[in-house]
């Protein structure tokens, strides 16, 4: 079983390996409220590193930007738009 902490650097190597050679500089977000764990998985939100660092829209990155680490496996994915809606990873969606 992984940790929250080992989760996290799984995703953040996949999202590296992902974007390795693209022009725009990824990352995960840093705080708790763009990380959490459900059920068996971890999910992490990440964006334009560039985005992240100044909330400059100009920088931010379109589509789902949702990474799913299974909590036994290590397995990293990508979320569908569909997925993140279903989810709703971080409880963003007003009840």
């Amino acid at each position: 079983m992984y940790t929250m902490e080992q989760a996290e650097q799984l995703a953040a190597d996949f999202l590296r390996a992902k974007h390795s050679g693209s022009e725009d500089e990824v990352a995960l977000y840093g705080d708790d409220e763009n990380r959490a764990k459900k059920g068996e998985f971890f999910y992490f939100a990440w964006q334009g590193a560039k985005y992240i660092a100044t909330g400059d829209d100009t920088y931010f990155l379109y589509g789902t930007t949702h990474i799913s680490v299974h909590g036994e496996t290590g397995e990293c994915r990508f979320l569908s738009i569909h997925e993140c809606f279903s989810v709703d990873p971080f409880n963003r969606r007003a009840n």
